[in-house]
């Protein structure tokens, strides 16, 4: 089922009426003036560094007098976080920026996201505009990464498969999937490629486990693993820089995580929300996002990656489509189980 007829079907008619709109096809000139007095919006995402502060800075170049005072938190903890504050009735946040998670549906449902169209969104796919509220601006995809310096491009994996290799025992890595709903989504498309008792059999072939996506790339780079699943923004960073690794995306699936935009009904600076907003769904916004972190975007307008494959001819799994709630409460209980952790 695509994302948009899921949404179309999950979506309450109360939730329609839950949160306040913003006039449709507002004077942006207007809405920026009043922005640029305020002069600040807080910014909550979790961009990997240090791509998110270069896309910010490009922003700031387009916006001077818009500070941005940015807060970058893992996706799972990104989420409690907020949750937790705007439940008890606090919001700090003027713009949330995080992977996609059904928990998103779940706020939008409550009544904590704003309504609004911004204008430049006339130019991104229907099936990345949710509910009016939620905009993709950004593909995560997993990708099987290995050092070039341990395996020889004969024996360089190139399906999902290899991490379950007793060749690769004590040399594979991740981030662990309590803490990424990337990670959660590359299981649920394992799943559903046949792939089993996943976390069982990684833990009998030695899975280490790392603090972020950028430092299961730094591992393969320094030889510490030879082989691991990652999401490509830390891994165009290291190709940038000519680490000596390379990506594969597999034939048999690529496990894809959208990166969505939101605002909280609450924020304390909704029109500098709504400026950072627009430009990022514009040409320019998504030309920069896809400029410094490499990975591709919706707008087709936007163009290409430059170091890593785009999403032509790749067989695409979105996480809105293979990961669902009660699958990710129980994938989170089997691993901490297995690897004795609470």
């Amino acid at each position: 089922m695509t994302l948009q007829r899921r949404t179309m079907l999950q979506m309450p008619l109360a939730a329609a009426f839950a949160t306040p709109a913003f006039a449709q096809g507002a004077d942006m000139a207007a809405i920026t003036a009043v922005a640029e007095k305020a002069g600040k919006l807080n910014f909550l995402h979790n961009v990997p560094p240090p791509l998110g502060d270069l896309w910010i800075a490009e922003f700031s170049k387009a916006f001077p007098k818009i500070k941005v005072e940015a807060n970058r938190l893992g996706s799972t903890e990104m989420m409690q976080r907020f949750g937790t504050e705007y439940a008890a009735g606090a919001s700090e946040a003027d713009l949330l920026m995080t992977l996609w998670d059904e928990t998103l549906l779940k706020w939008s449902d409550q009544g904590w996201l704003r309504t609004w169209t911004p204008p430049e969104a006339a130019g991104m796919p229907e099936r990345f505009k949710i509910r009016e509220q939620i905009y993709i601006a950004q593909f995560n995809r997993s990708c099987l990464v290995s050092s070039k310096t341990r395996i020889k491009e004969a024996d360089a994996p190139k399906e999902w498969t290899a991490f379950f290799d007793p060749k690769f025992k004590d040399k594979i890595g991740m981030d662990p999937p309590w803490r990424s709903v990337a990670v959660q989504t590359m299981l649920a498309a394992w799943d559903q490629m046949g792939i089993k008792d996943v976390a069982a059999r990684l833990k009998a072939n030695g899975v280490r486990f790392f603090n972020g996506s950028a430092g299961v790339v730094q591992a393969v780079i320094r030889g510490d693993i030879w082989v691991a699943a990652v999401i490509d923004p830390p891994v165009i960073t290291a190709l940038a820089d000519d680490a000596p690794i390379r990506a594969v995306y597999p034939v048999s699936g690529v496990p894809t995580t959208g990166t969505g935009l939101m605002m909280p009904v609450k924020a304390p600076h909704p029109e500098a929300a709504q400026v950072f907003m627009n430009w990022a769904v514009s040409q320019n916004g998504q030309k920069a996002l896809l400029t410094t972190a490499g990975a591709p975007v919706p707008r087709p307008d936007a163009g290409a990656p430059k170091l890593v494959p785009g999403v032509d001819g790749q067989k695409i799994l979105m996480s809105s489509d293979i990961l669902m709630p009660a699958m990710q409460k129980a994938m989170i209980e089997e691993w901490r189980t297995v690897f004795g952790l609470q």
